[in-house]
């Protein structure tokens, strides 16, 4: 999508106007208080920012950001900055402000503007380049490849990846013209010290899929029939990863959702619900401070808590448990500790007094739980310390509940695509249910309720109703 990244940019171009604002100003008259200036080139600041928001609107980049050269960077800069003063000129002229305004300090805000905005999308470039250099914010892609076309697709994606992706396996399809389905051969991408090959894989691509993690899928395999591309598409979809198609297949269906360039090649993208980078942007941000408000409430009641924990149970008053989140991640989720400590050991002898249809265990009056854990889990204090997991990036305020090892060992194709977003502290089951709800199906269809029509209001809706919920103790055990 042409607006891929660009809010990456926009507040960092927000900020090289303003600084090249107070360079220009410094710069003609020398000072920021200067009586001259304080008359009324402060209010320059408002023209020239509308100036700059009806270009973002209407002018179109071509590529993202992050894969384009230096040299069209700055021709675009500099196209850029000269729709600015053309609009801006357009604004002055019927506002009929052109003659009171100084054409040498526009001159200097344009220049210093220009070099400001060069400065500002290499350090955004940076800091893209930063954040994905870290295997844990890097797609996991999984590429699917006709016998014709192998070696084409290995070369260009195995041994030049996307800056912000890891092929991790391919899959080989046989071309079957008269089938709906096909023998697949599946190799892993592995590294060593004399660079990437790859291994034939014991598993078959269905259990790859449902055990291990992906992201995304890239399928190149023109002699294949519609029939069964149609029904690897709906396949991924199931499991809630994102398929990106090569044109070469166009005019499957309907249903595709969006049409972009993928590593050089231009294919369509097929998912259940497509995210806009500044969603998930945004997101991340609301994560953020709720995480740095929670964490201060969380040392707080630990003061408290943290004794009374100890003082019934001796052992770690923190209880850290391997979970899995996005896409099959594994992470170390938080909680105050409620149970007494053998308490995963006498899970297995309660298993069979399961009140919870499905891969879910809850057990009504568990006699695994202490009396202070009886107390932190009805007000829902234990929760607190996944604070710390926001923070980190493993968790959300709000999303869907990350499942134990044991049950997502034991999913279903369909269980898995509830895990294509960070995993949250509360979510729309939680406040639509909790406890009252008995079939972990019913969980799953929430939980993709909310995926499917997510937006940053539901996130706030569902966190003002967990606080009503939190206080009034409904469905907490």
């Amino acid at each position: 999508m042409l607006s891929k990244n660009r809010m990456f940019y926009v507040f960092i171009d927000f900020a090289a106007i303003v600084c090249s604002y107070v360079l220009a100003m410094l710069a003609k008259f020398a000072s920021l208080q200067s009586a001259e200036f304080i008359i009324g080139r402060w209010y320059g600041a408002v023209p020239v920012t509308f100036a700059y928001l009806t270009v973002v609107m209407f002018y179109q980049y071509g590529k993202p950001l992050m894969e384009r050269s230096l040299w069209n960077e700055l021709k675009n800069i500099f196209l850029v900055n000269m729709y600015i003063a053309l609009v801006l000129a357009f604004i002055l002229y019927l506002s009929k402000l052109g003659g009171r305004s100084s054409r040498a300090f526009y001159l200097l805000f344009f220049f210093f503007n220009y070099f400001c905005m060069v400065l500002g999308r290499l350090y955004c470039k940076y800091l893209l380049i930063s954040h994905y250099h870290k295997p844990e914010n890097r797609k996991k892609l999984l590429v699917y490849a006709n016998r014709s076309n192998e070696l084409k697709v290995m070369n260009h994606y195995v041994n030049s990846m996307p800056y912000d992706c890891d092929v991790v396996a391919v899959a080989i399809v046989e071309a079957d013209q008269n089938s709906e389905e096909a023998k697949t051969k599946l190799y892993l991408v592995k590294k060593d010290e004399n660079g990437i090959y790859m291994d034939i894989s014991s598993d078959s691509v269905a259990e790859y899929l449902k055990k291990q993690v992906v992201d995304e899928a890239l399928i190149s395999i023109p002699e294949n029939s519609r029939t069964y591309l149609n029904n690897l598409i709906c396949r991924l979809e199931t499991l809630g990863i994102v398929a990106h198609v090569t044109v070469n297949t166009f005019g499957l269906s309907e249903r595709e959702k969006v049409i972009d360039n993928f590593g050089g090649e231009r294919v369509l993208t097929y998912c259940t619900r497509a995210f806009e980078p500044t969603e998930l942007f945004l997101k991340r941000f609301v994560d953020i401070l709720g995480g740095v408000t929670g964490m201060l409430f969380t040392v707080i009641l630990g003061i408290f808590v943290a004794p009374a924990i100890y003082m019934e149970s001796p052992g770690p008053v923190i209880f850290k448990q391997t979970r899995v989140g996005r896409n099959g991640r594994l992470f170390s989720i938080y909680k105050f500790r409620s149970m007494y400590m053998d308490a995963e050991e006498r899970k297995k002898e309660l298993m069979s007094k399961n009140q919870m249809n499905g891969l879910m265990f809850k057990l009504k009056d568990d006699p695994r739980i202490t009396k202070v854990g009886k107390f932190i889990r009805k007000t829902s204090i234990d929760e607190f310390p996944q604070f710390f997991n926001v923070l980190k990036g493993d968790m959300s305020l709000v999303g869907t509940r990350p499942p134990t090892m044991d049950e997502f060992v034991k999913y279903e194709e369909h269980h898995k695509r509830r895990l294509s977003l960070k995993p949250g502290i509360t979510g729309l089951w939680q406040v639509t249910g909790r406890s009252d709800i008995q079939d972990f199906e019913e969980v799953v269809r929430l939980d993709l309720n909310y995926i499917d029509h997510w937006s940053i209001w539901s996130d706030l809706r569902i966190l003002s109703q967990t606080v009503i919920v939190v206080l009034l103790h409904r469905g907490a055990e």
